[in-house]
């Protein structure tokens, strides 16, 4: 026996009347029951049972959902423990890796160094030669590659390629479409959100990740053949021809000098003449140091041989 009462105390709760059928039992007059049922009333009786009885089966439905929201909280409360543990988990895992990662920079760091010593120590040994630097930079190289960690370049993440029925952002009219044809060689495709479609280029989507796509490469136009225009003939006229003959050296630069700046582009004839060769050396001279004059040589003999310079204009 566990000594402990078979009931429950209910607090506002009124249990059933039970006390004619109990003192039936008990062995009490009939006659004496029956008037105290007259008295009472079957039927109301009855109702308040009947009350009772709904009150009795709304606490069990409150209990049971009482039940049902405990067993919630405490799954609650496993996973997040649960989540708790493995995130514990993750930042120990993460910091071990990082443990190890440091020792082992440390350890190639540490490596270097001592190979680094070993060649310094070859080199104070005796003279240093040619040869021992090649060898002590060829060996410093080996050390870099083996100890120092390589760098290859990032590989560019492949670009967005829209499938037909895949989902894509349209960010300008702020929609997400569903794709119904492959983009043809503009890029151009056609997309449907609700009931409508409409033709997009590959410039105004994304994916839902906000991945841009690939772009088609147009052909770039070859430019259009270059035509050289055919050289005008270099006419000698009295606009290009400039007469300093009898001029000293000083006056004919300030002549060249006006006649230079005032000159198109093209060709201009000087004529200084023959006589001691001065003057001609002096206008060569200008003409040489002059950063409008790509070059100079003589006149056709025709047109006055060495006594006319022939200077041609930038």
């Amino acid at each position: 026996m566990s000594l402990s009462p078979t009931y429950r105390l209910l607090w506002g709760i009124p249990g059933r009347s039970n006390a004619l059928a109990i003192a039936r039992r008990l062995g009490m007059r009939e006659e004496i029951i029956q008037q105290a049922q007259q008295q009472v009333g079957a039927s109301a009786a009855q109702e308040v049972n009947q009350v009772i009885a709904g009150l009795e089966a709304q606490r069990r439905q409150q209990e049971e959902k009482n039940w049902a929201a405990q067993q919630l909280v405490q799954q609650a409360e496993v996973l997040h423990q649960e989540v708790a543990r493995k995130a514990e988990l993750l930042k120990q895992r993460e910091r071990t890796l990082q443990q190890q990662q440091e020792q082992a920079v440390q350890a190639a760091v540490a490596q270097a160094r001592a190979d680094i010593a070993q060649v310094i120590r070859k080199l104070q040994q005796g003279t240093v030669t040619a040869q021992d630097a090649q060898q002590a930079t060829h060996a410093l190289n080996q050390i870099a590659e083996q100890q120092l960690p390589s760098r290859q370049p990032a590989k560019p993440k492949p670009g967005f390629r829209p499938q037909v029925g895949d989902r894509v952002r349209v960010p300008r009219i702020g929609q997400t479409a569903e794709v119904l044809t492959l983009p043809d060689e503009d890029g151009e495709f056609t997309v449907r959100f609700g009931l409508m479609k409409m033709v997009v280029s590959l410039a105004d989507v994304e994916s839902l990740q906000g991945e841009k796509p690939d772009l088609p490469e147009k052909p770039k136009p070859a430019p259009p053949p270059v035509v050289a225009a055919p050289a005008a003939p270099t006419i000698r006229t009295s606009h290009n021809t400039i007469d300093i003959r009898g001029s000293r050296v000083a006056d004919a630069e300030i002549m060249l000098e006006r006649s230079i700046a005032n000159a198109p582009v093209g060709p201009i004839w000087i004529i200084h003449g023959h006589g001691t060769g001065k003057l001609r050396k002096g206008v060569q001279e200008f003409l040489h140091q002059h950063p409008q004059v790509s070059h100079f040589e003589p006149a056709e003999q025709a047109d006055g041989g060495t006594g006319t310079t022939v200077a041609y204009i930038k």
